[in-house]
């Protein structure tokens, strides 16, 4: 139990070093870099390399550190600079760089883990009672807490820390007193950048450098910045700590049940202060900022055939638009091929799940990077209704049901959130059911996922299984966009759009806000778990990677793109992500690399979404008879 204990309190100030910089950067700069992990994976290759190129210890941890401050100051000054403000936009961008960083490391370091071997003079243990220990792991003991202060004093004790402090509370008032607000920016970044590559450094000899790693790193900062408290230092040390004593004890005493050990105290923490130990409480929101999309103009053309378009359906009843709408779905199995259809399938699942997250961000002003919860709870009980021998039908009603009982779940701890918080709270929760997914394989089937039987049945012997699933997914969307509509025209929808776009006001009229924002996670829950059914009989196959970040990324993107709020907007950006995908896929290998480009371009210049506009035609200008008249 010593030994353990030891174990947990060096693995804590490891963790601190990669939190730290995490909660630095979320602290001061209201930035959710979702791109951490991969500074801390920058670091760890790097200290590897340098260490075993020039056979020194110190020249790979001062490469790893230097690298990952670098990298991170050019992410800040070439990217988060454009967008400052705009926390939602910089969440895409950084996961956009991890997507990419993450591709460029396979080309360049490969797949295989590498784990960064101490030379014999640097293998030491010293006598702890009747214990030997290991004195690198002891050097993380001494490291952490001299780290901790040194932050402590730079931020509260230096003129830079006064200067910092003084951006964050009124950037304005600091540039008009000669502060190069800039310039402080990049030095914070690149200064939470390097505290993630010096973790990385340090933890190389037994975490290494392996795929996927950034993302368990993410993980664990969220984890103890929630415990914390975002922004707070002291919160981030105090939690790494006690993270890393449950951690490293609960895997020598409970294996099984380890990962929920580690996150239990999180969701505790959520439920009774949802700002954490040592953060302090939000305020009210104020009212939203309203992000104006990139118009286009468009040739005169192309509105001659809107306007005619407009025109026919004027003059079309229901009943005919219903027949025209059902004859196009009709010929495309008809008449594509199998691809095709299983291309519309994917678009239109992706679509439900795209409305759903639509009702909370776009209607509600609820970001959330966790609404893979609500995906992956559908497609889990699908599959587990298939193995109970229930129909396909009975599969749906059950994956909503699971949806909204994940919702409740979600709702507790964090219907009291706003903005980026709620952000953080939302993905912190969706990788904590991730990692108990991942682990309880006797019901989930751990990393395997599931093989499940589930289908629908067949309407028509001479059908094909792909036609018989692509007229039920059909069904499903016509389905889900009435229940949409129907949402869209509701008094509901209209106090929810007042929720986002000015809470004090509903506040001052006697409005339950908290109890908008439930029902409001409970729609959005609704639609996204029906989507996660039909993914799960799409696919056949249910795995932990439904519930994980990049889905809903993901998603968050075809929201964007389409323009969060507008009816036929995540419609139209599902259509076109999972269009864009497939060409992607067809081009090359690494099409992260080009998703994680789209991302940052999405986020640059049209997070706002596209909206056409009649190109106008410069008019002669005429002399006013006034003016021509001489004095």
């Amino acid at each position: 139990m010593a030994l353990q204990l030891v174990n947990g309190i060096a693995y804590g100030n490891l963790l601190f070093l990669i939190a730290a910089g995490f909660t630095l950067i979320f602290g001061i700069l209201r930035v959710i870099n979702m791109a951490h992990g991969s500074l801390f994976l920058l670091g760890a290759h790097a200290a590897i390399s340098a260490a075993t190129v020039t056979q020194s210890v110190w020249a790979g941890i001062l490469a790893g550190s230097l690298v990952a401050a670098l990298l991170g100051a050019v992410i800040e000054r070439t990217l988060l600079y454009r967008i400052q403000g705009n926390y939602l936009a910089q969440v895409i961008v950084t996961f956009g760089v991890l997507m990419i960083v993450g591709d460029l490391f396979q080309v360049y370091w490969g797949g295989t883990p590498r784990i960064y071997a101490l030379p014999d003079s640097l293998r030491a243990s010293v006598s702890l009672g009747a214990l030997r220990y290991p004195v690198d792991r002891l050097i993380l003991v001494a490291v952490g807490p001299a780290i901790a202060i040194a932050l402590w004093f730079l931020i509260e004790r230096t003129a830079i820390g006064a200067k910092v402090r003084a951006a964050v509370d009124d950037e304005e008032i600091a540039q008009a007193i000669g502060i190069s607000v800039p310039r402080l920016r990049v030095f914070v970044f690149a200064l939470g950048s390097l505290l993630a590559g010096l973790a990385g450094a340090l933890g190389s000899t037994f975490i290494g450098a392996k795929p996927g790693v950034d993302l368990d790193i993410i993980l664990l900062a969220l984890v103890i910045v929630v415990i914390g408290g975002p922004g707070s230092l002291v919160g981030s040390y105090v939690a790494a700590l006690a993270i890393g004593m449950i951690d490293s004890i609960g895997k020598s005493l409970w294996p099984e049940l380890s990962m929920f050990l580690l996150f239990a105290p999180m969701l505790v923490v959520l439920i009774v202060r949802p700002y954490g130990l040592f953060g302090s409480p939000p305020g009210v929101a104020a009212a939203a900022r309203q992000i104006k999309p990139i118009s286009i103009p468009a040739p005169n053309w192309v509105w001659r055939a809107f306007d005619a378009v407009r025109r026919a359906t004027a003059v079309c009843s229901w009943p005919i638009a219903v027949a025209f709408a059902l004859s196009v779905a009709m010929a495309i199995p008809a008449l594509g091929s199998g691809f095709l259809v299983t291309v519309v399938v994917l678009m239109l699942i992706w679509s439900v799940f795209a409305i759903g997250l639509n009702v909370m961000l776009g209607y509600g002003g609820m970001p959330s990077l966790g609404h893979a919860l609500f995906f992956g709870a559908g497609a889990y009980a699908m599959a587990w209704s298939g193995f109970a021998g229930l129909s396909g039908y009975v599969g749906l009603v059950a994956a909503i049901a699971c949806a909204c009982a994940a919702a409740l779940f979600l709702a507790a701890v964090a219907v009291r959130a706003r903005d980026a918080q709620l952000l953080l709270v939302t993905l912190a929760v969706a990788q904590v059911v991730w990692g108990v997914v991942f682990k309880w394989r006797s019901v989930t089937g751990g990393d395997d996922g599931l093989i499940h039987p589930q289908a629908f049945p067949l309407m028509s012997t001479g059908m094909s299984p792909s036609t018989n699933l692509y007229v039920h997914v059909a069904a499903a969307f016509v389905l889900a966009l009435i229940a949409y509509a129907w949402f869209v025209r509701s008094n509901f929808r209209l106090l929810l759009t007042g929720v986002r776009t000015n809470e004090p006001r509903l506040l001052a009229l006697g409005y339950h806000v908290d109890l908008l924002r439930f029902k409001a996670i409970l729609v959005s829950s609704a639609f996204s778990g029906f989507a996660g059914g039909l993914y799960a009989i799409y696919s056949g196959f249910a795995a932990p990677e439904l519930f994980s970040v990049h889905t809903s990324a993901k998603v968050l993107l075809m929201v964007v793109i389409g323009m969060a709020g507008t009816f036929f907007g995540p419609i139209v950006g599902a259509v076109t992500i999972i269009g864009m995908e497939e060409v992607f896929s067809g081009w090359t290998e690494r099409s992260n690399t080009l998703l994680g480009a789209l991302y940052i371009l999405v986020a640059l210049f049209v997070f706002g979404g596209i909206r056409l506009v009649r190109r106008r035609v410069g008019a002669r200008k005429s002399v006013p008879l006034a003016s021509a008249v001489l004095p």
